[in-house]
């Protein structure tokens, strides 16, 4: 009888299952955003929530949770009913990043969560003060094994201090670094030329490079940006196996129906896949990137070892 009974309640788990998926969403979602309005993650997310509403006749409303570089946000997806009504924008610098450099981390990003799919890939991009006069990757490779020590760049976050202290690895040099608040500040001092190198998103500096104020060396994905066709990779400049770039995605609380998830994910390739959408994110420096949450499940475990290996062999101390 216990036996029947067992396969009674697995048999109505089954049937449920794809209800759960047909019903949703039956009410209001959050989509937490752990950054403050206006940046380029909330603007992200609200083309995506205006989207995800039109789709399903149900509000999202997005819900800025600013705080502890982005974590703040994400722990409230983390803690929050696996029921499909609580998303979140996730970024690398919180998903892969940021928590080795964190000594409290407020979740585990390879458990908390159920990746549905990344959204867009933001391309960074290596950038010389005009007044360098060789400002190639060759170029400042052959100085820095020149002066071992002279060279520096200009940080301003702790993304942008990964990506060059992985070119150090990769390329067999150490390029000394001096921090800023931001890129803004990074960005003024190379244009001066008061330090040669910096490294920034591309949308960050786009209007800078178009004026000549800051020369794109390279970028710093695996492949080309269409917003910069003419400028070569890392790895073509030079330095064989580099790869660096930040990307958005949105992820659901761990334990989230998975029909449900499925749903989602099929909704983000279609929102990313149009024509507006790819307008809008172009002009922000971005690059519409999906898949299955499988794949983005996969990058992010990727990544996250990846960052912790760079953290810990060139030894930056976790805040």
């Amino acid at each position: 009888m216990k036996s029947f009974l067992t396969g009674l309640v697995v048999l109505a788990s089954v049937i449920a299952a794809p209800a759960m998926a047909d019903t949703y969403p039956a009410k209001t979602t959050r989509l937490i955003v752990g950054y403050t309005a206006g940046g380029a993650s909330d603007v992200i997310g609200r083309l995506i929530a205006n989207e995800l509403s039109n789709m399903n006749g149900k509000p999202v409303i997005v819900e800025n949770r600013p705080g502890v570089g982005g974590m703040l946000g994400l722990n409230v997806v983390a803690t929050s009913p696996p029921d499909g009504y609580v998303l979140g924008v996730a970024v690398s610098g919180t998903m892969v990043t940021g928590p080795h450099l964190q000594k409290n981390t407020p979740y585990d990003p390879l458990t908390a969560f159920e990746p549905i799919s990344m959204v867009a890939k933001a391309p960074m991009v290596m950038l010389a003060s005009p007044s360098v006069a060789d400002p190639t990757v060759r170029g400042f490779v052959k100085e820095a094994k020149d002066k071992p020590g002279e060279l520096m760049f200009a940080s301003g976050a702790q993304a942008f201090e990964l990506a060059m202290q992985l070119f150090n690895a990769k390329a067999g040099v150490k390029i000394g670094s001096v921090t800023y608040p931001g890129g803004g500040q990074a960005a003024m001092d190379v244009m001066a030329g008061r330090v040669p190198i910096m490294v920034d998103t591309i949308g960050a500096q786009q209007a800078n490079i178009k004026a000549g104020k800051l020369k794109a060396v390279a970028v710093l994905d695996s492949k080309r940006s269409s917003v910069l066709p003419d400028v070569p990779t890392v790895a073509e400049a030079g330095v064989p196996g580099y790869e660096a770039v930040g990307w958005v995605g949105i992820v659901a609380p761990k334990g989230t129906p998975k029909d449900i998830v499925a749903k989602l994910n099929t909704q983000l390739r279609t929102i990313m896949a149009m024509p507006a959408i790819n307008e809008k994110l172009t002009l922000l420096g971005f690059e519409p990137s999906t898949g299955t949450p499988q794949a983005f499940d996969q990058t992010i475990h990727t990544e996250y070892a990846k960052w912790g290996e760079v953290v810990k062999t060139s030894g930056i101390a976790a805040q």
